[in-house]
């Protein structure tokens, strides 16, 4: 994947100005902190800073996809999206692991809709999200261990984007992935290490499998 000085001016200005609104936050809050928790305000100035930069994160990858959404499309390594592909990437998986020691399994879609993630009610995420504010996912629907639901594709020197939507009850299978352009219907199983090709759509209560997944009869 290249990567030039923009690359490294834009995340680099994006991380830089979320570390000093972290910073900014913890001073503010230092005198309580120390006050209150004396000889261990140390560790927990530490775990609030981890979360006030998974939190600033999540706003700053909002304000950008205000500014300018993330649109479906193939786009060269040349494009001018590909970088601001790159910026929201960054931003997010620095934010996303900022919040690991505050994600049990049961907040994981949470911070996903943080993120920008259309998340329903009583979600089950087991597994790994790319590009959330490109993924909807349905009230009650089950993604399963170490699956990974991927809104973008590197290939051929290109990057696919496409909006990716997993219906209401579908389970996804453990170890399977969903790529871009994908649409599962209500209700779809998706069996263990299936691999969803990209822009595969899968009808309503119909069960799948395989690689390349295809209908199982």
């Amino acid at each position: 994947m290249k990567t030039g000085y923009l690359d490294f001016f834009l995340c680099g200005g994006a991380v830089s100005a979320i570390l000093a609104g972290t910073l900014g936050l913890i001073r503010m809050l230092l005198p309580l902190s120390i006050a209150v928790f004396a000889e261990y305000h140390v560790i927990v100035n530490f775990l609030l800073a981890l979360l006030f930069y998974g939190i600033l994160s999540a706003l700053v990858i909002r304000i950008l996809l205000w500014l300018r959404p993330m649109e479906a499309g193939e786009y060269s390594m040349d494009s001018p999206t590909f970088t601001y592909w790159k910026l929201l990437t960054i931003v997010y998986r620095l934010g996303q692991g900022a919040l690991l020691p505050f994600t049990p399994v049961f907040v994981k879609p949470l911070i996903e809709a943080l993120f920008g993630a259309r998340v329903g009610s009583n979600v089950a995420l087991g597994g790994t999200i790319d590009d959330p504010y490109l993924v909807t996912i349905g009230d009650g629907a089950v993604l399963g261990h170490a699956s990974l639901v991927s809104a973008n594709m590197l290939h051929g020197g290109k990057l696919t984007c496409g909006r990716v939507t997993i219906g209401a009850g579908a389970t996804v299978g453990v170890n399977s992935v969903i790529l871009p352009g994908t649409e599962v219907g209500e209700n779809v199983t998706l069996m263990g290490g299936s691999y969803v090709m990209p822009g595969t759509k899968i009808p309503a209560g119909e069960t799948w499998r395989g690689n390349p997944a295809r209908k199982w009869l």
